[in-house]
């Protein structure tokens, strides 16, 4: 305990101000920057409805307080095989993500990646001079079918155990020509394979047969609709 305390205060002497005293949080949208992640459930917070493998989000980290904050964004161990953090614009001069500091955290505001072997993330690193607001974006993208947990950390709260985990759940693409939308052409490419009965493992009729029962039928009409018009990029 003792060396624990030590730690905290190692760290709060060298952020050369006082730590903000408020909420830090997070916010986590389509990747046009405005529309909101809706949650599975409006009773669970940090746990979102299903989105595509291929579906591109933004992790925004907020505050309503002055002042220095350091923290965490990161996947963890096996978490790592379904999603991926990705930052901004890499400065070459300040060795920082530059592009993921807003302009409310300040130019002395620094984003620095993880490089562990069982870690994927970005540590933040505030600056006394911060004022409220978005102070720092991050991307996330799903990338295979499968649950994923993002750990958010708060170093004002605890330096080791996450405040938090954003839950996404990824489902097989509608999106099947990658053009970032699903629209009629993926619609098409759904219906060539209408009433197949024999979609296996690992192609499943070129994904058509989104619930993978071998069957192409009025099941998967239904989930492929679920999807309609989204855009993922």
């Amino acid at each position: 305990m003792y060396k624990y305390i030590l730690m905290i205060l190692a760290f709060v002497i060298f952020a050369d101000g006082q730590m903000a005293i408020g909420d830090v949080s997070t916010r986590v949208y389509m990747a046009d920057g405005n529309t909101p992640l809706e949650l599975a459930d409006v009773n669970t917070p940090y746990v979102y409805r299903d989105i595509m493998v291929g579906t591109r989000l933004e992790i925004v980290i907020s505050s309503d307080a002055n002042g220095y904050w350091g923290g965490d964004l990161a996947i963890l161990d096996e978490n790592r095989d379904f999603g991926l953090l990705s930052a901004r614009d890499f400065n070459e001069v300040t060795g920082d993500w530059a592009g993921s500091r807003l302009p409310t955290a300040t130019e002395k505001a620094r984003v620095w990646e993880w490089i562990r072997p069982t870690i994927q993330g970005f540590t933040f690193d505030g600056h006394n001079e911060a004022i409220p607001g978005d102070w720092f974006i991050i991307d996330y993208t799903a990338t295979s079918v499968g649950n994923c947990l993002v750990a958010f950390y708060d170093h004002s709260i605890d330096w080791f155990e996450p405040v938090y985990n954003l839950v996404f759940s990824h489902v097989y693409t509608r999106d099947f020509d990658d053009n970032d939308i699903v629209d009629f052409a993926d619609f098409a490419a759904f219906a060539s394979y209408w009433r197949t009965n024999n979609c296996i493992y690992p192609g499943w009729c070129m994904g058509s047969d989104l619930n993978t029962d071998g069957y192409i039928n009025v099941k998967d009409l239904l989930l492929f609709a679920d999807y309609w018009l989204e855009i993922t990029e």
